[in-house]
């Protein structure tokens, strides 16, 4: 089975889960885009988009920054576990972008107590925003979401339950229940076995990339697990259903089956990068998979499609079908 193949498994695109099971599995899903998220999770989902949202609104998974600075949804059973190592990884990292944005102790302490005032039971990013401005702390190139971004990895805010197209921010205290946090080593050794089950096969260097981790730690983790190294791949310990060369996926364009990897070559060929990723600039195009192969991109908004290569009729009323089935 190729590298690609068995890959489409291990992300549940063959076999779902409910949308929490989805979220356990993986151990963190990128969530740069919402919408984008959302319909990721509802495509490996035994439910629909809807289930997904519910999942938000009862509590049981949330946004937050666990690792690279980057925006991804997690369990809220483990949300306070994976902010124990963004902050070892990622806070020492946003020092000098502080600095350059003016956001110093003072700064944060009345971002701080501005926010717990005004959350309450829930709060747009808009309506947090204008308290800020009120409170005379300035907002504008970039400082709000930076402001947002520390106060999350500090535990204070996580986002929560979505109302309408918009997630609210929540205070973490209230929305989710308090819990110990497990030791440093035994989160660590956690994120790397979910990373790895719910993304094999894999490398060593991907596990490091993904989750910010320095080697010697994936490699303790490995040491520790009952993950398998084979053929310079590592694999979990789990047997997966297998997929099809024949099998289609529309995928969002920020979807852990592309992004989930340093290295993408298994599923993306070199010189269609950049039909991939026009800018090279992070942001990228929906794809069209054949086989666990990019095969060409579509749009969300208009329900376009583009190929690489010309398809068959056959193939081109495949992915037709399949596009109004994206649950968007």
């Amino acid at each position: 089975m190729s590298v690609a193949l068995a890959r489409l498994s291990s992300q549940l695109l063959v076999e779902g889960r409910e949308p929490n099971g989805v979220v356990s599995h993986f151990g963190a899903l990128q969530g740069q885009d919402l919408p984008g998220v959302i319909a990721s999770m509802a495509l490996r989902a035994t439910g629909d988009r809807q289930d997904v949202i519910e999942a938000f609104n009862a509590g049981e998974i949330v946004r937050t920054w666990p690792q690279r600075g980057t925006l991804h949804v997690v369990g809220a059973d483990r949300v306070r576990d994976v902010l124990v190592v963004a902050r070892e990884r990622t806070w020492p990292q946003t020092v000098r972008r502080r600095q350059q944005l003016g956001i110093d102790d003072d700064v944060l302490d009345r971002a701080r107590e501005t926010a717990r005032a005004a959350v309450g039971s829930g709060i747009t990013r808009a309506e947090l925003v204008k308290a800020w401005k009120r409170a005379g702390i300035a907002t504008e190139q970039g400082r709000a979401y930076h402001l947002i971004f520390h106060l999350s990895l500090e535990g204070l805010l996580v986002w929560g339950p979505i109302k309408g197209s918009e997630q609210l921010l929540v205070a973490l205290d209230d929305w989710v229940p308090q819990a110990q946090t497990a030791r440093y080593e035994d989160i660590v050794a956690d994120i790397v076995t979910r990373y790895v089950t719910s993304h094999a096969p894999t490398t060593r260097k991907d596990v490091g990339w993904w989750a910010n981790l320095p080697l010697r730690d994936v490699d303790r983790a490995f040491a520790a697990s009952t993950l398998i190294e084979r053929d310079g791949y590592w694999w979990g310990p789990e047997n997966s259903v297998p997929a099809s060369p024949r099998s289609l996926h529309l995928l969002p364009g920020f979807d852990e089956m592309l992004l989930g990897y340093s290295d993408r070559m298994a599923s993306l060929q070199a010189d269609h990068v950049f039909d991939v990723c026009p800018g090279n600039n992070g942001v990228f195009t929906p794809t069209i998979m054949l086989g666990g192969r990019v095969i060409g991109t579509w749009k969300r908004a208009t329900r376009e499609v583009a190929f690489f290569e010309q398809p068959s009729r056959a193939l081109r009323k495949r992915v037709a079908k399949k596009l109004a089935e994206v649950p968007l």
